[in-house]
């Protein structure tokens, strides 16, 4: 969100200076000389399409990963928006960043691609510009469409119509087939530079056929030839996401200078550390379950117990029993479980759970020295040995980590989730087989991304792999309806989306599961069925709805659920 922010105010600073100069300038009929007459090649009023492309695609991932934290707290994975306490204008900068950012570069890239009757670089834009659009619908529920981005046109149309999102899923599922129709289309033109596929119309295509999907699965519930719709999407012609090499992901540096490396790297391990708190209750569900990506999603940073006895150790401990080795409870259960031993090592150990619950409320004292942190996956920190001891990330020597990690936005394991969810609904398929194949991908992803990032990692047992998968799979066989099943399926997506949070959330409005998360403590409002379109959208544009949604009562065009605590 931060170099969303950038963005902007670079934007409202050539604004500005525009509106400045216009107002400078006298009328042609006044004017002594004509200084419209000569064309500046220092500064075109187009960009060359070549230019644009890799510049929206960054723009395009720092403002997803931007959105990601805000979901990932509304599911209970961190502690961000957790009690759902939006302002008006909370996410003022993820609007206005989208339709004066990388939208508009796309934008400019289909218009330009259009007249240049560059049909590759035509097909990538128009498969960006719906992914833009169904986030937008999926997060906002209503947005311009039809006519966006007319704002700098010669007939200005600085008040653009809402669209219904039912109508604008409708017109990106036409984008999507005009821009597999252009990629297929014979072309002479390579795409380059390319960041996300490296020009390889095979994998845009794949991922034309992935969002397809996706958005399949996601309007299910209103969709009565949904099962047909679903199996055709999963049968596309050109494939789905089935891997690393066709994984849509963005991909970190390790470089410093300019800063290259993933956010949540440098929100935790470098000085100023403020990454938030990691959310207490799915640490422990991991932790219980004996998950073997527990240690490659955290990272310890306490190296003692906090002395309760000292008014600062006492003043920096997660409060509501969020600090776990004090909670007879939690030892009986970890006990039982055999995760835990009533030992020094085993209560040194319980020491780095230090996290919060969802929806405190409570203060925030200086405790970055304490807090878990992200650890190898995704942001390429750093592995958390059981048996090792902890390490302060923000001070003291030691390996700190590369930075270099990903932000998984639309991948194979997904699909293996979204595809067991339509089995089990629809009664088609192997949707046990399904969902074994997806929990075996993401561990084995998270495993091998783990030990190709941190010399220190340690690949889990084959033995203790199996049996976590058959302790899930036992489970699941005992589930008593395809429903519960599907309960099931999405508690392990949950799981998966760590570092995501766009499926959990989809996921919680679609079908209300998965059931066993832990409800927030505090609540500012009902869950957020959406997110609220910016007031400033409201004052500015006189098309805008009026009222506008009420985000916590008014739902998404798919979302017949309406979920509630």
């Amino acid at each position: 969100m931060k170099n969303n922010m950038k963005n902007i105010n670079r934007w409202i600073a050539g604004v500005s200076l525009a509106v400045a100069l216009s107002f400078a300038s006298c009328t042609k009929e006044t004017d002594l000389f004509d200084l419209d007459i000569n064309v500046d090649p220092n500064n075109p009023t187009k960009g060359s399409v070549k230019l644009l492309l890799p510049e929206a695609e960054r723009r395009m991932a720092n403002w997803l990963n931007g959105l990601v934290q805000t979901q990932m707290g509304a599911v209970g994975q961190i502690a961000a928006s957790d009690s759902y306490g939006y302002g008006v204008n909370s996410f003022y900068g993820t609007w206005s960043s989208f339709y004066t950012g990388w939208g508009k570069d796309v934008d400019e890239i289909i218009k330009a691609a259009t007249e240049a009757k560059n049909q590759p670089y035509l097909g990538v834009a128009q498969a960006m510009k719906a992914y833009g659009f169904v986030t937008m619908v999926d997060l906002f529920g209503t947005c311009p469409f039809t006519e966006a981005f007319g704002g700098n046109l010669t007939e200005q149309n600085i008040s653009p119509k809402f669209d219904a999102g039912k109508d604008i899923y409708a017109a990106c599922y036409k984008l999507l087939d005009d821009a597999t129709a252009n990629l297929n289309a014979a072309s002479s033109i390579s795409i380059s530079p390319d960041i996300f596929y490296s020009g390889s119309k095979a994998n845009w295509i794949r991922f034309i056929n992935t969002l397809r999907l996706k958005m399949k699965i996601t309007e299910r519930k209103v969709n009565t030839n949904a099962k047909a719709d679903i199996q055709a999407a999963l049968a596309a012609t050109g494939g789905l996401v089935t891997g690393t090499a066709n994984d849509f992901t963005w991909k970190y540096g390790s470089q410093i200078s300019p800063e290259l490396r993933h956010p949540w790297y440098t929100a935790a391990y470098l000085a100023n550390m403020d990454f938030t708190y990691v959310e207490t209750d799915m640490m422990w569900k991991l932790f219980l379950n004996k998950d073997p990506r527990f240690p490659f999603y955290y990272k310890r940073q306490a190296t003692r117990l906090l002395n309760q006895n000292d008014p600062t150790d006492r003043g920096a401990t997660p409060v509501q029993g969020a600090y776990l080795v004090l909670e007879k409870s939690i030892w009986q259960a970890g006990i039982a479980a055999g995760v835990l031993s009533p030992t020094k090592s085993d209560t040194l150990f319980m020491a780095g759970f230090f996290g919060r619950y969802r929806g405190d409320q409570s203060g925030v004292p200086q405790d970055q020295d304490f807090r878990t942190a992200p650890g190898v996956y995704p942001a390429a920190g750093l592995y958390d040995d059981r048996n090792g001891s902890a390490i302060l990330l923000r001070s003291g020597g030691g390996n700190k980590g590369r930075g270099d990690g990903i932000s998984p936005f639309m991948t194979s394991w997904m699909v293996k989730f979204w595809q067991a969810e339509a089995e089990l609904a629809y009664g088609f398929g192997d949707p046990r087989a399904t969902i074994e194949a997806a929990i075996r991908e993401h561990i084995t992803y998270v495993v091998n991304f783990g030990l190709s990032k941190d010399a220190t990692a340690k690949a889990p047992a084959a033995a203790d792999v199996t049996a976590y998968v058959n302790k899930f799979l036992a489970d699941y066989d005992a589930a008593p309806s395809a429903e519960a099943k599907i309960n099931a399926v999405l508690s392990q997506a949950w799981i998966a989306g760590w570092g995501n949070g766009f499926e959990a959330y989809n996921a919680m409005r679609r079908t209300g599961y998965p059931t066993t998360l832990r409800p927030p403590i505090t609540l500012n409002s009902q869950f957020a069925l959406r997110w609220p379109v910016p007031a400033t959208e409201a004052t500015l544009n006189k098309n805008a709805p009026s009222p506008l949604p009420v985000y916590y009562q008014e739902p998404v065009f798919w979302d017949v659920v309406k979920f509630k605590f």
